[in-house]
């Protein structure tokens, strides 16, 4: 059930970002403050290589802080736009797979509710598979999700379910009519949980990266060539809007790998629901 391509591409885009795997395994009282002060020392360091290349009087200053300042301007709004937009885009994307995990365990739920209306031994039968497919979504899919890693897992008790819903033979209208609504609710099923698993390979494109972090970098290189007297206050300056960009970078990256790091979806809805089949089990 688990496309090989899929499963190729997620493991290359892991690759790829191994690089920045230490901001999603560190908590982020510690990540953000690291990430933000590079981008600040980043920032403070091209202002000092900057100042001796700044005109301080004279028409040439002058003219230098018209053609600045329209500069300045124009690349704040287009920046700041940029930055609002993948920042809203990352947060969607987040929700949006909040929302397709719901819908996965609302389906198992009424799977489970449809399969007690079956007689023996299949009520049973699919009640135990839709309870162990949950356990090993919450025991093993996560983990491999958490890793950037497409699961095949659960693909075992999946094709479990098919096996026992397509091989029952109604034996009356009554039968046939609970038969059709399962199988119904089976394809939603079957739907959410591939959304699911396809959102594990989900991320921002590299070049939308390259924009973000050049853009940060060209902001530094503007605000290190404004003409202030004061070091320390340029630096100030500089630093504060390093700081903000650096944040706003940071919570793009979080909601980026939607598994991963202390900001993931994690596993509630399905421990609550396998809670609620135990209980109705019980």
């Amino acid at each position: 059930m688990d496309h090989p391509a899929r499963m190729h591409l997620a493991a290359r885009n892991a690759a790829r970002h191994n690089a920045l795997m230490w901001l999603y395994e560190v908590p982020i009282a510690i990540a953000m403050p690291l990430f933000v002060a590079l981008f600040i020392g980043i920032s403070l360091l091209i202002v000092i290589a900057l100042r001796k290349w700044v005109p301080r009087t004279g028409d040439g200053a002058n003219e230098w802080d018209r053609v600045l300042g329209y500069a300045m301007a124009s690349y704040g709004v287009l920046y700041g736009v940029t930055l609002a937009l993948i920042a809203a885009a990352s947060y969607e994307n987040y929700r949006g797979v909040e929302e397709i995990v719901l819908q996965e365990t609302s389906a198992i739920s009424v799977l489970y509710r449809d399969a007690a209306g079956f007689p023996e031994p299949t009520s049973t039968e699919l009640k135990s598979l839709l309870v162990e497919y949950t356990d090993h979504v919450i025991s093993v899919d996560w983990v491999s999700q958490a890793g950037g890693v497409l699961p095949s897992h659960t693909s075992k008790q999946a094709t479990e379910i098919a096996e026992v819903l397509f091989s029952f033979e109604p034996a009356n209208e009554s039968e046939a009519n609970l038969h059709l609504a399962t199988i119904t609710a089976f394809n939603d099923f079957i739907g959410d949980r591939g959304a699911r698993i396809g959102a594990t390979a989900q991320e921002i494109p590299p070049i939308l990266w390259l924009v973000l972090y050049t853009g940060a970098l060209i902001n530094a290189v503007l605000i290190g060539l404004v003409e202030v007297g004061r070091l320390r206050i340029h630096l100030t300056m500089a630093g504060l809007v390093a700081a903000f960009v650096g944040i706003v970078i940071f919570a793009i990256a979080s909601f980026d790998h939607i598994y991963m790091g202390e900001v993931a979806i994690d596993t509630t809805l399905f421990e609550e629901l396998r809670n609620a089949l135990l209980m109705k089990n019980g």
